[in-house]
């Protein structure tokens, strides 16, 4: 029997939730798109910027090993472009008729029905849709004299362009007629299905000429303020706590102005460095809607490389300022009145691309004293990793009196608590309190499992080593979506614990979908909590906020126990991170809860759950079976 012996390292410092927060990253891995309603792909009639070799690298393959061979693979990841119809051709516009930044599509028919194309739409029976398109015949509007003044003309002609969807089979099931002016405006089709089925739509006319289009829409009527209803309510079943957005890499070429505003005035986005399409629809308002949806605190990770302290502070300032005041004007007219009360604001990420330590940390005090003209209370996050650890004490030297965190990605609980013991003796030393996040983990790296059931599989990621190995059993999607990796994640939760409220929050890498990396998985059909997800759930079902923590020694490695306690409540969690079965002494009687699989290499997919929710009951003692998650209380 294992007996427990309280780790002599102990924290008096409440735990904060926040170690349980998550990152949802625009432009990358289908996270946004599966979590908004939008069924339409490219809606605003783009040229997609292909993936770029890092995506590849990341995952591991090259492009033509992109498909449902993925053993993480479903259909939120089709991507179906537009596909032209009969004999058309299609040009971009600049600057005329355009609505939805900078540009329109136009297609030209001579004669016939021609037009564009998409299928891969997923409906649903009986489910109301709304349909919506901004479109115009090219026509003649207007043309003026050399003063200015001569010459008008005015084509009020309207002709008929006809929305049509088609079954799998190609029959038509609906189909609607609309009439375009030669000023382009919006046509609204409510929607109803008769079959659950996937279907294709089209936009199609037979005169001969051509029609302008804008942009175009296919969303589900019960959306909530654009996000999935299904996705909304896991994200309150997992209790989300805190989340990252909007990036990670993307970030670093962020414009935040352009992502607030009427959506159908928004220029879709490239994603510069993963390559991809980011279609623009969801932005700082609609984080903040989710964030009131489901109740978790944003964290605004903001563009530094390739943007000013000014328009930093001018993001502070639009979410958190009165609507009298700058940009909280802007705020205002957008639809939103109450300043958000943002909190949380990440400076940039990877910041060693462009600077050395000590030019990034006086580069964070530049653009911190500007967005505290903003808002006094911000609280700024200064990336620390990809720096040498002796760079980290003249990194406060430099910005500890502008900074209150400092982020590492790394997690294992010895490098934590060598990182704590620098920010200890920094605050000794000036009297700055800075404690330390980490905004970006898997759950690999030194926290990964003993493999037994195959060896072939990997338990940490490869990114950089082995780079394109064209081996869908090396791909990083094969281990994240396994039982295991939960099990990794869960140990990583409570090294977190036992590191106390100095190390104050985490994101976990990510969301939704990005291949198997996430808590959830967004498919066409439905959505569901991956194992990852599951485990996140059940951490935080039972945490206990305002609690202080003890962890405990068991003398096995990969045995872990913490218990949070406040007043007179007191949760234990065990972690059973070994492919061995053992009795842990607790004491007295207890009652709790046990999640585990009936085999490391389990996962939850959208048909089938392996993963089993477990009740416990006991006395004096608790089994803990291998590779399994238990709290008692």
């Amino acid at each position: 029997m294992i007996e427990l012996k309280k780790s002599e390292r102990q924290s008096s410092s409440v735990i904060d939730r926040n170690i349980l927060g998550h990152f949802i990253e625009s432009g990358f891995g289908r996270q946004v798109s599966g979590m908004w309603s939008e069924l339409l792909f490219n809606r605003a009639f783009r040229k997609v910027t292909p993936y770029s070799f890092y995506t590849w690298e990341w995952l591991g393959f090259e492009a033509d090993m992109y498909n449902e061979k993925m053993s993480s693979w479903h259909s939120g990841y089709e991507e179906h472009d537009w596909e032209t119809v009969g004999s058309v051709e299609l040009a971009e516009t600049h600057g005329s008729n355009t609505f939805k930044g900078k540009q329109s599509l136009r297609i030209t028919n001579p004669g016939g029905e021609g037009g564009i194309r998409q299928g891969g739409l997923h409906i649903e029976a009986d489910r109301a849709y709304t349909f919506r398109i901004f479109g115009a015949v090219q026509g003649s509007i207007r043309t003026a004299g050399l003063d200015g003044f001569e010459g008008h003309e005015y084509d009020a002609q309207t002709n008929a362009v006809t929305i049509r969807f088609r079954d799998a089979q190609g029959n038509s099931i609906i189909e609607n007629t609309l009439h375009f002016g030669p000023l382009q405006d919006e046509h609204v089709i409510p929607l109803r299905f008769l079959k659950t089925e996937v279907v294709s739509v089209e936009i199609v006319f037979s005169f001969e000429g051509a029609i302008l289009l804008s942009w175009t829409s296919l969303m589900p009527d019960d959306n909530m303020k654009g996000w999935r209803k299904d996705v909304v309510e896991l994200m309150r079943e997992v209790k989300v706590p805190v989340v990252r957005f909007p990036g990670g890499c993307f970030v670093s070429f962020y414009d935040w102005v352009s992502s607030v505003g009427p959506r159908e005035l928004r220029e879709p986005m490239e994603s510069h460095y993963w390559g991809g399409l980011e279609e623009n629809d969801v932005g700082l308002d609609e984080l903040m809607d989710l964030a009131e949806l489901v109740g978790f605190e944003a964290q605004i990770c903001f563009n530094m490389m390739s943007s000013t302290p000014y328009k930093a502070r001018q993001i502070v300032e639009y979410l958190n300022a009165p609507a009298d005041v700058g940009m909280g004007r802007m705020r205002m007219l957008n639809g939103y009145t109450e300043p958000r009360k943002v909190k949380l604001f990440e400076m940039d990420n990877e910041p060693w691309r462009k600077w050395s330590p000590v030019q990034y940390a006086k580069e964070c005090v530049s653009f911190g004293e500007e967005m505290r003209l903003a808002d006094p209370d911000v609280e700024l996050m200064m990336a620390c990793y990809g720096y040498p650890d002796e760079a980290i004490r003249p990194m406060l030297d430099a910005a500890g009196g502008t900074v209150n965190y400092i982020i590492q990605r790394r997690g294992d609980p010895a490098f934590v608590m060598k990182m704590l013991d620098i920010l200890e003796q920094y605050r000794k030393d000036t009297g700055n309190h800075v404690r330390m996040v980490n905004t970006e983990w898997l759950a690999g790296y030194s926290c990964r499992s003993p493999f037994v059931s195959d060896p072939s599989v990997p338990t940490d990621y490869n990114w950089g080593r082995e780079r394109i190995t064209n081996d869908y059993k090396r791909c990083h999607g094969f281990f994240q979506i396994r039982w295991f990796y939960a099990v990794n994640g869960a140990e990583r939760i409570l090294n977190y614990m036992s590191c106390g409220g100095e190390f104050t929050l985490a994101n976990f890498n990510n969301c939704c979908n990005t291949w198997g990396q996430n808590i959830i998985n967004a498919s066409k059909d439905s959505a569901w909590l991956s194992c990852a997800g599951m485990m996140f759930a059940f951490f935080g079902r039972h945490f206990i906020d305002g609690a202080t923590s003890t962890a405990y020694e068991t003398g096995v490695d990969g045995l872990l126990v913490q218990s949070l306690e406040k007043d007179d409540l007191k949760r234990i969690f065990l972690v059973n991170n070994t492919s061995e079965e053992f009795e842990v002494a607790v004491e007295g009687t207890y009652s709790g809860e046990a999640l585990r699989a009936p085999d490391q290499l389990s996962t939850v997919t959208e048909n089938d759950n392996p993963v089993q929710m477990l009740e416990l009951n006991g006395e004096n003692s608790i089994i803990m079976k291998p590779f399994s998650i238990a709290v008692i209380w």
